[in-house]
């Protein structure tokens, strides 16, 4: 029985052949005529027969016999719903589609196919209750069918049962070892509760099954950069642009490592601008590599990297000569270069801060403060800390509070007792100059974090338990950057207010 909420009406569907009629669009004429003549019974068929045109009554009446050859056969049937439904979901008739699944089960309930169907209809839906129903009665029927597991884990995952859908994925991988979805949905479980060696297990897994995914690469490729394992950490790296980091030039003038000492190569930005800070160090080391060499980045770093590197030709994004011979995104440096934690060049300043920012001269400690990051970044909701909560540092006498935010959160802090900067901060060398002028920066993991770290300021860092990979693990410095301390948000703990209070207890400690 169709579900009389979505179901098209006889004259809805009338209607649509028409229009395809028009357009001609024979394939959704015929599927909509067919779903037409599936709805009605043998009084009703008659009755439209009657009505219509002669020139049309050969062409519907043998529409109309199809439907009734398929309505002997409940196999049919079902196939027919099947075939009407993902029609309709290629013509942006989602309601309509999922009345043919509905339908497609009805049909012949002992057929797994049919019932994997409807759970995925009710998956597009946003229903994902409905969606488990589907699939646990898919996989009573069938449990070698290791596609059904996987998508009941990604049900009960959209619920927040986590427990459950580790249950279905490793059941599927019992069915399929290697299974590359329920492969990486259980490694990205294993790694958000830091089950380093169950993730790395499972995406090799995979992996060894199929060694292109480029989703296992990406997500392995954090599993091993955060345990320090660089040397195949890099190359499953360079798999990120097969996962939507953005590829800014074609392919074919990628430099893959062969020797360019009478080459252009041009090196450019990829990802944000913490990660340009981070690895714009390995500039002049590359640029003994090769005949010429131009950086471009950002435009708000524009200044800062001409100030810090003045013997390379510097370029904003959108002023890139077209006359260079090869090119390389910038985090690519990490496999090209070979690099580890014994060549990360952490033991100095990268950056310079000509530019002189004027602050109030009190004799206070004086404390740059970053409490978000860009709010678009997809991992913001755990990085970023309300200001509400970032405030409880501020209660200390003898220091001088700078706030160090730009964009959306900056005015957060006005009546905070935070000294706001709004003016001052127009790009990452004005920002750079204030921080010059600070004695520390606590910040969370964004792009001040990288540009106070580069410039050899004192920085405290807080950092998600699930960090990204460049914090590494159980360690409170950093290789990358000597003069910063990372406070680890502990597993388990609720939220920021601990870490905060570790942060705090150690910023008291500093005036004592």
């Amino acid at each position: 029985m169709l579900d009389e909420v979505t179901s098209p009406t006889p004259d809805q569907l009338w209607e649509k052949a028409a229009e395809y009629l028009e357009s001609n669009e024979t394939e959704g004429a015929q599927k909509s005529l067919l779903h037409w003549a599936l709805l009605l019974d043998a009084e009703a068929k008659v009755a439209w027969l009657d009505r219509l045109p002669p020139k049309l009554f050969n062409a519907v009446s043998s529409i109309v016999r199809t439907a009734e050859t398929l309505s002997d056969n409940a196999n049919d049937t079902a196939l027919a719903w099947v075939s009407i439904g993902r029609a309709w979901l290629d013509r942006d008739q989602p309601e309509w589609a999922h009345a043919c699944f509905v339908n497609a089960a009805a049909a012949v309930p002992e057929n797994d196919g049919m019932h994997h169907e409807l759970g995925m209809s009710w998956h597009r839906k946003n229903e994902p209750g409905q969606a488990i129903n589907a699939f646990q009665q898919a996989a009573q029927l069938n449990p070698g069918h290791a596609g059904t597991w996987h998508n009941l884990g990604q049900c009960y995952q959209q619920l927040g049962q986590t427990d459950k859908a580790v249950e279905a994925f490793e059941k599927a991988l019992t069915v399929e070892p290697g299974h590359p979805l329920a492969g990486v949905e259980l490694g990205a479980i294993h790694l958000d509760s830091l089950n380093l060696p169950g993730a790395e297990a499972c995406l090799s897994g995979v992996i060894e099954r199929h060694p292109d995914n480029s989703a296992a690469r990406r997500n392995r490729a954090q599993v091993l950069l955060l345990q320090g394992q660089f040397q195949q950490g890099w190359i499953d790296f360079d798999y990120r642009f097969q996962t939507g980091t953005r590829e800014h030039y074609p392919s074919d003038t990628l430099w893959r490592g062969e020797p360019i000492s009478d080459k252009k190569l041009l090196v450019h930005f990829e990802q944000g601008l913490g990660d340009t800070v981070m690895f714009s160090r390995f500039l002049p080391q590359v640029q003994t590599f090769c005949g010429g060499l131009v950086f471009e980045c950002q435009p708000a770093l524009l200044t800062l990297m001409r100030q810090s590197f003045p013997q390379i030709e510097i370029v904003a994004e959108g002023d890139t000569p077209g006359d260079f011979d090869v090119h390389l995104p910038l985090l690519s440096l990490g496999e090209r270069l070979g690099l580890d934690e014994s060549s990360l060049l952490g033991d100095r300043p990268c950056l310079v801060a000509n530019d002189h920012a004027a602050l109030p001269g009190t004799g206070r400690l004086r404390v740059g403060l970053a409490w978000a990051g860009n709010p678009k970044h997809k991992k913001d909701g755990t990085r970023s800390i309300a200001l509400e909560q970032f405030a409880t540092l501020t209660g200390l006498d003898d220091i001088d509070y700078f706030c160090l935010q730009v964009g959306a959160r900056t005015g957060d802090c006005h009546g905070s007792g935070i000294i706001p900067l709004d003016s001052q901060l127009n790009d990452c060398a004005a920002t750079a100059a204030v921080i010059g002028q600070l004695d520390l920066v606590i910040t969370v993991d964004t792009a001040v974090a990288h540009l106070a770290g580069a410039l050899g300021k004192p920085t405290w860092i807080l950092v998600t338990a699930v960090p990204d990979w460049r914090w590494q693990l159980n360690r409170t410095d950093s290789p990358w950057y000597p003069t910063v301390k990372l406070y680890r948000q502990r597993t388990g703990e609720e939220g920021w207010p601990a870490t905060l209070e570790r942060v705090k207890h150690d910023l008291a400690k500093r005036l004592a």
